[in-house]
């Protein structure tokens, strides 16, 4: 999940979320929803919101699937990172329109 200051729009922390999928997990994810309530709580507590989520593509480029499309939500940034062999290559960031898609590129600015 992507993290950052109620309200900021920035990026500032990430938190890893369990994959339920096991038989197809270089190809599918599905997030632990126990994961995911538990994040939400933290972000609660402390002022931060979930402005979005992260996955990679194993030896694939960094545009949303047709599955990704299908599952994704109005609102949140999804940043999809091309990894081969194990190496990161690419990274882009998508906004779903509407729940389901379709979905447009979003500008992603990386800041140190």
């Amino acid at each position: 999940m992507l993290i950052g200051r109620h309200g900021s729009g920035l990026v500032t922390q990430t938190r890893r979320v369990r994959n339920t999928v096991v038989d197809r997990a270089r190809d599918r994810y599905e997030m632990d929803p126990r994961d995911q309530i538990r994040i939400q709580r933290e972000c609660d507590d402390n002022g931060y919101e979930i402005l979005g989520y992260y996955h990679s593509h194993p030896d694939h480029p960094a545009q949303a699937s047709v599955t990704d499309t299908a599952r994704s939500w109005a609102g949140p940034v999804y940043l999809i990172v091309s990894c081969v062999r194990g190496q990161v290559v690419d990274g882009n960031a998508f906004v779903a329109e509407q729940d389901g898609g379709p979905m447009r590129p979003e500008p992603l600015e990386v800041v140190n």
